[in-house]
């Protein structure tokens, strides 16, 4: 899915180490606090109000084309792709269904045909002003090259993964909707990893954001089949560390952990995309999460680049930005001291 090669606030972003690396669940200092009339026993560094990923089952990553490839020379970020692979097998491992929506496909293809370009192109031609790649064509060259990439790392960690290539027409078909959702169950049943992407070289741009059953990016097709596989979690992955109030780049914004509507809407401040005409972007992502959290599946926008970032998010640690239904009830009962 084709996005934009800059930070999704339209700055420098800081970058984390991409080495790969094994983690264990090893639980860590527990404390009992009361919620409601039930007793819960979490994790001391657990924020409160997400205890409920410890009830999450089945979850969708998304991950940013700004996670996949590097930002230097658009290749694949071999050592956070592969360190995100090691993640989600031990989420395999421990019972919980993952999905993939991934980026990165236009991007990898434009890199790939640039250099297919240097090599077999004359010194007298390579002088001459080059014509931008079609998206489309980029998009059919670098598709193969970035699941090929997802199965090699998954079939080193003895984890099985299937790849989807979906068109936003194909789920205004009820039947194909259906005929979805049963393989996706099949293939997590199965404890197969399914790996979705636009299939950018053949979809078509419709101007109808506002129909729930049509997507314009990988951003919003991670949010339809959230609600269409009825998955408990969204997380977006992505090259900053969540929702900021200012462009991270600027010295006093601050990170948002939890997003609340009436508080946050109007003062956020996103800043400028670099390139016109790009998708995706922190905006963007924000009004999606929005409009899945108030149906009811609670979203996290956070780095790409932790190495254990799925750990942390699902131990209830209090990373990145989250996004909830009820984030507003616990402002209120905040306020009122309860």
């Amino acid at each position: 899915m084709q996005e934009g090669r800059e930070s999704a606030y339209g700055g420098a972003s800081e970058r984390a180490s991409s080495a790969s690396i094994h983690f264990s669940l090893t639980p860590g200092v527990y404390r009992c606090v009361a919620f409601r009339s039930s007793l819960w026993t979490i994790p001391a560094s657990m924020d409160s109000h997400r205890h409920f990923v410890k009830s999450c089952r089945r979850i969708i990553i998304k991950v940013g084309t700004n996670v996949v490839t590097r930002a230097e020379d658009g290749k694949f970020a071999l050592g956070r792709i592969g360190a995100l692979c090691e993640q989600v097998k031990e989420l395999v491992e421990s019972g919980i269904e993952v999905i993939i929506v991934t980026s990165g496909a236009v991007g990898m293809g434009y890199c790939l045909l640039r250099q297919y370009r240097t090599l077999n192109t004359s010194f007298a031609d390579l002088a001459k002003s080059e014509a931008q790649p079609d998206g489309k064509a980029c998009a059919a060259v670098g598709q193969s090259g970035l699941i090929m990439l997802y199965d090699t790392l998954f079939s080193l960690l003895d984890v099985a993964s299937s790849q989807l290539l979906v068109t936003s027409r194909d789920f205004c078909n009820k039947d194909f909707r259906k005929q979805l959702v049963d393989t996706v169950n099949s293939l997590v049943d199965m404890q197969v990893v399914p790996i979705f992407n636009e299939n950018d070289a053949i979809s078509t741009r419709e101007n109808i954001k506002d129909n729930d059953l049509v997507f314009w990016d990988n951003d919003s097709l991670a949010a339809l089949l959230a609600a269409e596989v009825k998955a408990d979690l969204l997380i977006f992955l992505m090259d900053v560390d969540g929702l900021y109030t200012k462009p991270p780049s600027e010295p006093d914004a601050k990170l948002i952990h939890t997003f609340i509507k009436e508080k946050h809407l109007d003062k956020v401040q996103y800043g400028e995309k670099l390139e016109p005409g790009s998708r995706g972007g922190m905006a963007e992502k924000v009004r999606i999460a929005q409009r899945v959290a108030d149906a009811g599946v609670p979203v996290i926008i956070t780095s790409g680049f932790l190495l254990d970032g799925m750990k942390k998010i699902l131990d209830g640690e209090e990373i990145g930005t989250l996004f909830h239904r009820d984030a507003s009830l616990w402002q209120k009962a905040k306020s009122n001291g309860d």
